[in-house]
């Protein structure tokens, strides 16, 4: 079908060389806005829709209302009234869906397969047009609402956000509680008047107008074009026209000041934030991500190198913050280390004489075009995002950007913008900014009501101001030219031995490579895992509690060195597992070789300066010791994890075990750390045997490597062992001091055959939107319902979870009880009605094939990982269900459901004072 010749598309989008896709704009005759985007590849088909509409625009009595109408325009349209409707369907063909309400637009995304996209989106587009808003769910989404709040109520960030609103100016919509809870919302619990607040939202922002889509898929563009036109023309147009905010976000007394906000855990932060005006206009320029790149800059010589080379600091970052139509909060955070906690004016001196060098010295026309050859870089190679994750932020550029710059407008830098670099420096004064001190002990003398923050607000003194104003000479520079920075050329020559997967070499005794010559991601980029097996890191809790000491205190060594490697495009990371330790890199091929090489030879020779290992040992003590704080959720997975894997340590035993290590007894076990070891390694990218090669040299000829040093450790225990010996009743469940309960069920596989890999996999599939409707809309247990799948070193195992702050553990287990039964009575009649799609949405994505470099990385850094290395399971997991019926597949379902022997619950409860 040809779309309307009223309609003209826009096609001078500028894209990456790299991105396969055709974009096309159009304009609905309702004023809607449109992105399509015609991706042959694209597994599944997506739409986004964006309405300039937040909780900005709630009313000032009914507090929460665009987050609470984001839940309701989920609960049934006129012509598909069911609440669970649209859920289903996506689910049933093989999709997902979401939605956020942020402060001045909110988004709706889903995607699903090919041939469902046509009646998706005759259900999608209806929440705009046509929502029923049913009374007789008004209450039950309140209370959704509600347990959303009170699952966050511990939540640091939302403590501190919400704290960083009661100390705006109350004029501003910042100003106004944006999740919304039961009090906000009702009149002393009832929800008469919601419905009519509610509408009376919808009709005046949810406006075409102020609306922007985008419909993504393998369709045509004239196709999805007809498909906008089809569904979303009903959407009514002539709403109010996007105008930025007006009221300033600070008062003058708002300014100037500081800030002690008491956190649940122990913490040491330090946030300097100085008030800007709105940003938007300047985005071709991106001049406050200039000046964050100089200020935040970490080599040597830099202010954060200053501050952490006098133990004050342990991280700064700079240039984030919250921002909008009229206002941009420039941060500054940093970590504070204990003498920085007790010195914290010299810090801040710091900061405003590095930010007076930089008006002075730092705007230069050199430094930008760096930047410039940065970003070039990454668009010129950009790695494509999968196309159901593109849309959503496609639909909220649309808001932001020129229509050719939808894609580019993250990455375009025309120029210095110097007259407006030193319009935002003038404005970065000790009278303008907000000092905040994070910490347990600061003063207090007033309390957030809504989530219970104890803080003070404070102006700063005299002295200080004066101090700040005309600071002393620091030591740091500016940065120099970064050696690591150039315009990237064409990949290597593919060899003519390419292939789809990696070759595996046998370097020497306890030394394996797979190699990979990408042949369908061609651009100088790449990833080299390198695995080392340590016996010495995972043989006991405190083991382990060293390697992670170690990674902690190399990544912090590591930093400033290979800051300017990191700018460039190259990234590591070392991290524990329970085999051992990890060093991961990434980024542009032609250097990565060589930087791993460098890394490595830190590995055996680095000495840890004294003031740096204490207090990053203090650091990981506090963090372990405060876990039991976290989600009930988080720490049953993590209980799990530790259960089922032998060298898994629990957390409070980590703590324990780190209270005792001594630096005399760390160094003891850092000069045994690599006397016994074995590696994996992979490379994957751009890359041939000849890059690689010194680093295996390096690895043959500097690390003691033996073989088969986990030869005979079982890979997961035994769920029903974990039963009989009492392990699971012993340590399955535990007490936190968070106020939520929280229950997992555990259906564990029998083994790690790959039929019964697909079994558990499809069951997953199936269970869980019942579980959800059942738990979570109807009984409305908690905020927090749902089932995963979840393989441990091959062996299977779905997960069905609740996390509630009404009711207890015991509970949870037993409506999750009543549940399985009643799925389990049921599932030959829904098997019958749903397996089918659900088998055949499976296949689909277990084919689906990788999107760019790093998640190919990933999944085939995951199976080399593995005891066993088998690269094609995916696709038998597909064949299997391909070749099997739905019938054989329930009865297999049924089977596993009947057996109570490797099925058990693990539960969190608050620990009683």
């Amino acid at each position: 079908m040809e779309p309307s010749n009223s309609l003209n598309h826009f096609t001078d989008i500028i894209q990456s060389p790299t991105d396969h896709r055709s974009y096309a704009m159009v304009t609905l005759a309702n004023g809607l806005r449109c992105t399509l985007v015609h991706d042959p590849k694209a597994e599944l088909c997506t739409a986004a829709l964006a309405v300039a509409a937040g909780h900005f625009q709630d009313p000032i009595d009914t507090q929460g209302l665009a987050h609470f109408l984001e839940h309701m325009l989920f609960l049934g349209t006129e012509k598909y009234p069911s609440a669970t409707d649209y859920q289903n369907f996506i689910h049933q063909h093989g999709g997902h869906h979401n939605a956020w309400t942020g402060t001045e637009f909110s988004n709706y995304y889903f995607s699903c397969e090919h041939s469902a996209f046509d009646e998706a989106l005759d259900r999608f587009a209806r929440f705009f047009y046509q929502p029923t808003f049913n009374a007789n769910w008004l209450a039950k989404e309140v209370h959704s609402i509600e347990s959303e709040f009170q699952l966050k109520r511990k939540d640091e960030l939302r403590r501190l956000y919400q704290v960083h609103k009661a100390t705006a100016n109350p004029a501003h919509p910042f100003a106004k509680f944006s999740v919304g809870n039961l009090s906000t919302l009702t009149q002393d619990g009832s929800t008469h008047g919601l419905a009519k607040h509610m509408r009376t939202f919808f009709d005046t922002w949810y406006r075409a107008n102020r609306m922007t889509l985008v419909l993504a898929g393998s369709a045509s563009l004239e196709t999805l074009h007809n498909y906008a036109e089809q569904h979303f023309t009903a959407i009514a147009g002539g709403g109010p026209a996007v105008q930025a905010e007006t009221q300033p976000l600070y008062l003058p007394e708002q300014l100037g000041i500081q800030l002690n906000v008491q956190p649940l855990k122990d913490a040491r932060r330090l946030i300097l934030a100085f008030a800007l005006p709105g940003i938007d206009h300047d985005y071709p320029y991106k001049t406050t991500s200039f000046i964050a790149h100089v200020l935040g800059y970490e080599g040597p010589g830099s202010l954060f190198a200053e501050l952490h080379r006098r133990n004050l600091i342990n991280s700064l970052s700079a240039g984030g913050g919250i921002s909008g139509s009229n206002f941009k909060d420039f941060n500054l955070n940093m970590q504070l280390t204990d003498e920085g906690l007790q010195d914290t004016d010299t810090v801040i001196e710091h900061v405003f004489a590095a930010i007076r060098q930089v008006q002075q010295q730092g705007l230069e026309d050199w430094r930008y075009q760096e930047r410039q050859v940065a970003i070039a870089n990454a668009f010129r190679f950009q790695e494509p995002a999968r196309t159901a994750d593109l849309a959503p932020q496609l639909a909220i550029n649309m808001h932001h950007y020129q229509p050719r710059d939808l894609i580019f407008g993250d990455y375009r830098m025309e120029r210095l913008n110097t007259d407006k670099a030193h319009e935002l420096l003038n404005l970065m004064t000790p009278e303008r900014v907000r000092v905040t001190h994070i910490h347990r002990q600061v003063a207090v003398n007033d309390y957030e009501p809504i989530y219970g923050t104890n803080y003070r607000v404070t102006a700063l003194s005299d002295a200080q101001q004066q101090r700040w104003q005309t600071p002393a000479v620091g030591n740091m520079r500016l940065p120099k030219a970064n050696p690591y920075l150039q315009p990237l050329q064409a990949p290597l020559p593919l060899l003519a031995t390419a292939s789809a997967i990696p070759e595996y070499h046998h370097v020497s005794q306890g030394c394996r490579l797979w190699l990979l010559q990408d042949p369908d991601f061609r651009a100088p980029k790449a990833h080299i895992y390198c695995q080392f097996t340590l016996p010495q890191a995972t043989a006991s809790a405190r083991h382990y509690a060293c390697a992670r000491l170690w990674c902690e205190l190399m990544i912090d060594r590591l930093n400033e060195a290979l800051y300017d490697a990191e700018m460039a495009g190259l990234h590591f990371n070392v991290y524990p597992q329970h085999y051992g330790i990890t060093l991961h890199l990434s980024g542009y091929s032609n250097g990565i070789a060589a930087l791993a090489c460098e890394i490595l030879q830190h590995f055996l020779v680095t000495e840890f300066r004294s003031e740096r290992w204490h207090d990053l040992h203090q650091k990981l003590q506090s963090n372990w010791q405060s876990a039991l704080a976290n989600k009930p959720l988080n720490l049953l997975f993590a209980r799990l994890n530790v259960l089922l894997q032998p060298h898994m340590y629990a957390l409070s035993d980590l703590a324990a075990a780190v209270a005792e290590v001594t630096p005399e007894s760390f160094a003891d076990w850092q000069n045994d750390l690599f006397q016994q070891a074995e590696v994996k390694l992979f490379a994957h990218g751009d890359l041939t045997w000849q890059r690689v090669s010194p680093l295996l040299q390096q690895l043959t000829s500097n690390f003691p490597l033996m073989a088969n040093l986990q030869a005979g450790v079982p890979p997961t225990r035994d769920f029903a062992e974990l039963k009989r010996s009492g392990r699971l009743l012993e340590r399955g469940h535990i007490e936190t001091r968070h106020h939520d309960h929280a229950a997992l069920l555990v259906l564990q596989g029998a083994s790690c055959d790959v039929m019964e890999q697909t079994v558990l996999l499809l069951l997953n599939q199936f269970i869980q939107p019942h579980l959800f409707s059942q738990l979570r809309t109807h009984e409305q247990l908690g905020y927090l319902v749902g089932s995963t799948y979840m393989p441990i070193e091959q062996r299977p195992h779905v997960l069905l979870y609740v996390q509630s702050n009404q009711y207890d553990a015991q509970h949870l287990s037993a409506r999750i009880d009543v549940f399985m039964q009643g799925f389990t009575e049921q599932l030959l009649v829904l098997a019958d009605e749903e397996l089918e799609a659900i088998q055949r949405a499976l296949v689909r994505q277990l084919r689906e094939p990788d999107t760019n470099l790093r998640l190919r990385s990933q999944r085939l850094w995951s199976a080399i990982s593995q005891e066993q290395v088998v690269f094609d399971r995916l696709e038998q997991m597909a064949q299997l269900l391909e070749s099997h019926t739905t019938s054989f597949f329930a009865e297999k379902m049924l089977t596993k459901l009947s057996d109570q022997s490797r099925q058990g619950f693990i539960t969190a409860k608050p620990k009683e004072l």
